[in-house]
């Protein structure tokens, strides 16, 4: 009887150890997110630039196919709100004057990043956006509710990707389409794109912890049987 109340604790304690270990996992910063126009170390590209995290994926435009996302050129159009030291509009082209537009439809920009060895259930993501014209956001390929921007290039727009998006385990795609309603200016501009996730605890850390628990229970559970 002795021995199957130890069992009985030991595995109460094991338990709790795991939820424990689950609950206490502090939260990282998720890899491979990056505003639009920097580079790996976070500095604003020169104009012109191809920029290295973002792929136009999709171009309505036959001159402009992609996958080179492009540092627009100064001067900016006049609507757009300016660069920042953090980041820069990017296009299907580089230059965006009166007589440099782009097609009417849609351009679609992805941005990569691996949650691998994180618990992507509870990953969220939030940042500032601008577009030229119309924004919506996807992650890997499902629509993100609440984050259709129709402020357009004149300001900064707040989004947020909730855990309860569409993460997946592994590389997970980000995707904002930018749809130009009409012949001209199109871009889009990410600032302050952050994310969380936390770590996935390694097996042996669990299985040691829980181990000790087991072993204290056992432990006390002699000393009363000898007291």
């Amino acid at each position: 009887m002795a021995a199957l109340r130890l069992h009985r604790l030991g595995a109460i304690a094991l338990a709790v150890v795991l939820v424990g270990v689950a609950t206490s996992a502090s939260a990282d910063a998720i890899p491979g997110l990056f505003n639009t126009g920097v580079d790996a170390g976070g500095n604003v590209l020169p104009d012109g630039s191809v920029d290295p995290h973002y792929t136009l994926i999709s171009s309505d435009d036959p001159s402009f196919p992609g996958p080179n996302a492009l540092v627009v050129n100064a001067p900016l159009p006049g609507t757009w709100v300016a660069n920042s030291s953090t980041s820069k509009w990017i296009s299907a082209r580089s230059s965006l004057g009166v007589e440099q537009t782009l097609a009417a439809g849609t351009y679609i920009y992805r941005l990569s990043f691996d949650l691998t060895g994180f618990d992507f259930t509870q990953a969220a993501i939030t940042g500032d956006w601008a577009v030229d014209d119309i924004g919506l956001i996807l992650l890997n390929g499902t629509y993100v509710p609440f984050t259709t921007n129709v402020t357009g290039p004149g300001s900064l727009t707040s989004f947020s990707i909730p855990s309860t998006a569409n993460f997946v385990a592994g590389v997970n795609h980000l995707d904002f389409a930018v749809i130009n309603s009409a012949p001209g200016a199109s871009g889009l501009r990410i600032e302050g794109l952050s994310g969380t996730v936390p770590g996935i605890p390694e097996p042996s850390t669990v299985v040691l912890a829980g181990l000790g628990f087991v072993g204290l229970i056992a432990f006390r559970a002699r000393r009363k049987r000898s007291g």
